[in-house]
């Protein structure tokens, strides 16, 4: 049961090896409701334009600039009111020299006028109260074009304000919407199987027996990757077996895009899913990498299906997860944007412990303080510590034999805020 020897691997070569693999699945076409959370297959051309019409921008009066020109104080223009139009009717007269049409915000400008005059600027004569048949006054000129959106001002029928890879959210989709883009085409939701080995694992409530503990893996996995908007099931336990983990993985790659186990990756007696990636034909994109925490994160490949197997660790799985799972499964799901927002920031706080010839991540929460970044990483960092989880929005990277200290610049990667594509 001998798995061949691999070489320990660049946190960035492996990651390379991921995105380089992946490619966007197939595109389809859904009602708009069902889109958010995908990323688009390419720009959708909207059907409409949007305004559809010339509208008024204020409560006021449409009107022809030109029947304003030298209107003073002490010289006003009077016209008559013809028309009052509300926000979801339409004018029945053209305004003509001499008059105007009362026009509520977002209603109809009716023909021949160019501009609206607002309420507050317009001054009613003696009796008038500025209705139909009344008078108004004008004590000043305005211009053509004043107070009135064109129709398709803000987004012309035929445009893609939407590019290509961009994903469907509430302001996507407000504006497909409003320019009646009901259907879209988006690349189909990944489906993704979770499994967590170990037979000191309880999965779900009921006392602990001696020896055992909570899965935390798998919820873990499962909130990470239904926040990204993909289907996921969560296949429960599986012993520390080749049989048993052949079996149980051999299904998931037939019905899921995804396959991710945590644990048995290691090198101890009890680590066989490198053993049961090799039974089941697995191409190795790598095995192993030279970080910490999450060494012995494994990734392999059959077909258009992968398989992540991420340390049993709760924050080794943390960690791999946000630098290999999510980006690539972004990038599967259609993102241009796939990988996480690295900065600069300055370190306030740090753990303990000196150099290691291995790129450290440590988990950490940022923030913005006076137009700069600043992070924390001083808190627990063992592998199982899972109360570190608490409130990390970061990973500081140190590269290998690096120590940073407390006012030192440093990278960090913001969770959970993915950045423009970077070229794999």
């Amino acid at each position: 049961m001998a798995v061949r020897k691999t070489e320990l691997v660049d946190v960035e070569e492996a990651r390379r090896r991921c995105f380089a693999w992946a490619a966007p699945r197939e595109a389809v076409r859904v009602p708009l409701v069902e889109a958010v959370g995908c990323y688009t297959a390419r720009g959708p051309e909207l059907p409409e334009d949007v305004p559809p019409f010339d509208r008024s921008l204020k409560d006021g009066y449409a009107v022809r600039a030109a029947d304003t020109a030298g209107a003073s104080d002490d010289a006003p223009v009077s016209l008559i009111v013809i028309e009052e139009v509300a926000a979801g009717g339409w004018p029945g007269r053209s305004v003509e020299p001499g008059t105007a049409v009362r026009t509520m915000t977002g209603a109809p400008v009716a023909p021949g006028a160019d501009a609206v005059v607002p309420l507050e600027n317009v001054r009613l004569p003696a009796g008038s109260s500025g209705r139909r048949g009344e008078r108004i006054e004008l004590t000043a000129p305005v211009q053509a074009g004043e107070e009135i959106q064109r129709r398709g001002d803000d987004l012309a029928q035929g445009s893609s304000p939407i590019g290509a890879g961009e994903r469907i959210g509430p302001r996507e989709a407000a504006v497909l919407a409003t320019a009646g883009a009901w259907e879209i085409e988006v690349i189909r939701r990944l489906r993704v199987a979770l499994l967590s080995t170990g037979d000191e694992l309880l999965s779900g409530p009921g006392p602990l027996k001696p020896g055992q503990i909570r899965n935390s893996n798998g919820p873990m996995l499962a909130a990470m990757i239904r926040m990204e908007g993909w289907e996921v099931r969560d296949l429960g336990r599986c012993s520390d077996q080749v049989e048993t983990v052949v079996r149980a993985v051999q299904g998931a790659l037939e019905s899921y895009d995804v396959v991710v186990t945590t644990g048995a990756v290691s090198v101890g007696d009890y680590d066989v899913v490198p053993h049961a990636m090799e039974r089941l034909g697995l191409k190795m994109l790598f095995r192993k990498a030279a970080i910490r925490p999450g060494k012995p994160v494994t990734v392999g490949v059959r077909g258009d299906r992968i398989w992540f197997a991420l340390p049993g660790n709760p924050a080794s799985a943390f960690v791999t997860a946000h630098l290999f799972l999510l980006p690539t499964l972004r990038k599967m799901a259609g993102a241009k944007a796939w990988d996480p927002l690295r900065t600069t920031a300055v370190l306030s706080g740090r753990p303990s412990g000196g150099p290691i010839p291995l790129t450290r991540y440590w988990r950490a929460q940022a923030w913005l303080e006076e137009g700069r970044a600043v992070v924390d990483a001083g808190r627990e960092q063992l592998s199982a510590a899972i109360s570190s989880f608490l409130g990390a929005n970061a990973l500081v990277e140190v590269p290998p034999g690096q120590d940073p200290g407390v006012g030192d610049a440093v990278t960090v990667w913001w969770l959970d805020l993915p950045s423009a594509p970077i070229g794999y």
